[in-house]
């Protein structure tokens, strides 16, 4: 299944990448209670993270694959640049301060029509922390998975040797 999703990662990162950049945009506009980017259509980011987040759960179980669970993070971000693994822990925490003062001030009325503001601010901080997930833990997978090595006469052969177990020949990937 894994194998099915290693040539997409490249997509779902980017994918990652652009729901990042729409929530913070969506998140900094709504601070200045103006419109974010997609204005009455914010909430096509709610369904941006089921498109990504999806294989970063199948991935990220695979590269946590017989870790300890108090390494979990270090593991599925073990091959992020130190910048994109701060990004992560920073709009996580960010989302946790974020959804407390959006409880304490969040509109007490409901209704129809497109979300107000402050409701596209509360929510935009959890966008940006599931997207900044899926795009570290994507990255990290694209990163980790190694590529199959194959001998001159073709043969798939383990990641760290010289020569082809089967047959002795050298690499040519």
């Amino acid at each position: 299944m894994l194998e099915m999703i290693r040539p997409f990662l490249i997509i779902f990162v980017g994918l990652a990448a652009i729901g990042l950049v729409l929530s913070f945009l969506s998140h900094v506009a709504a601070l200045a209670g103006m419109p974010g980017p997609l204005g009455d259509y914010s909430w096509l980011l709610h369904m941006g993270i089921f498109i990504v987040f999806i294989p970063t759960i199948l991935v990220a179980n695979d590269l946590a694959k017989g870790a300890d669970k108090k390494d979990y993070w270090k593991v599925t971000l073990r091959n992020c640049p130190p910048w994109m693994r701060f990004m992560v822990y920073a709009f996580f925490f960010y989302a946790l301060v974020n959804f407390f003062y959006f409880m304490l001030t969040a509109p007490k009325h409901s209704g129809a029509g497109p979300m107000p503001p402050a409701v596209v601010r509360g929510f935009s901080g959890h966008w940006m922390a599931f997207y900044s997930v899926a795009m570290g833990v994507l990255y990290s997978a694209m990163k980790s998975y190694p590529k199959k090595r194959r001998c001159l006469n073709g043969h798939i052969s383990s990641a760290d040797g010289e020569f082809c177990e089967k047959c002795g020949q050298a690499f040519w990937n």
